[in-house]
């Protein structure tokens, strides 16, 4: 095994402890962690604006929101959607008002600034709202085990069965490595991390049926990759390799999330859904 492989499976392994932290040390490990990758993440878009712009954005916003997202989400518990929605509308109107009040501020800038509470901020909103609030007792975990494993799994078998079987390109304007073949190994990916999930269910005591979770893997293997190929599309965009390099091998937080945070509205919804929030 290469250098570079070798590195990028040893952080892989890293990540996955950390996922299993995030699961097993309760609410206030979750939040700091994932408090911690929603700033990092508005930095690295905020640098890939600028990459290509050169623009010096108000992102402040974005920011304020990446920080406090996941704390209030936590302390308000049953009232964590309508606390996370107001805390953007408040983020959305500091942009309106410091681009009323600012003459230096273009328009331009101020809906770039206005694009980063959308793209990835909303998403971390989202899994801000799928963390459970008390811990490895809550049946909620199943949520969070649904939005990482089953796109993560789909990354990896799209990787595996691409890499091996692929011919036909997928989208080679956007990502020319991306193959038809390694589509298909997504959505098995997604199916198998269905499964999973259905598997450890048992841990927080529930019966919830086997297909509606392997319906929501196999939509998040769908989706996990339109939330792979957007961030590359980004990427095109500002002539950029990876988000950031915080993770050797992987990239940046971005680059990590990007499946899982497109993945967070679906299996919110099936949080709903299930009753489990």
């Amino acid at each position: 095994m290469d250098s570079g492989r070798k590195t990028r499976v040893i952080v892989g392994a890293l990540l996955g402890l950390l996922f299993v932290g995030i699961v097993a040390l309760g609410s206030i490990f979750r939040t700091v962690v994932f408090t911690v990758a929603a700033v990092i993440a508005v930095y690295e878009m905020s640098s890939m604006i600028y990459k290509k712009t050169e623009k010096n954005i108000f992102a402040a916003p974005a920011y304020v929101f990446a920080a406090l997202c996941f704390p209030i989400a936590a302390a308000a518990k049953e009232n964590a959607a309508t606390a996370v929605m107001l805390l953007g509308a408040l983020c959305l109107m500091l942009i309106a008002a410091e681009r009323v009040f600012n003459k230096l501020r273009t328009t331009e800038e101020s809906i770039y600034s206005a694009f980063m509470l959308i793209y990835p901020m909303s998403l971390f909103g989202m899994l801000a709202l799928i963390m459970p609030a008390d811990g490895l007792t809550s049946p909620k975990n199943v949520g969070l085990l649904l939005v990482f494993i089953c796109p993560l799994m789909g990354d990896m078998l799209a990787y595996y069965i691409g890499s091996s079987m692929g011919k036909r390109k997928l989208c080679p304007e956007i990502s020319p490595h991306k193959t038809v073949e390694g589509s298909y190994g997504s959505f098995l990916g997604g199916l198998l991390g269905g499964f999973v999930c259905f598997l450890l269910q048992f841990i927080w005591g529930l019966r919830l049926p086997i297909l509606p979770m392997l319906l929501v893997g196999i939509i998040c293997g769908g989706v996990g990759q339109i939330g792979d190929l957007f961030a590359s599309v980004i990427k095109r965009w500002a002539g950029a390799k990876d988000y950031g390099n915080i993770f050797p091998g992987h990239g940046g937080v971005i680059d990590r999330l990007d499946s899982v945070l497109m993945c967070a509205p679906v299996v919110l919804c099936y949080v709903w859904l299930s009753m489990l929030g």
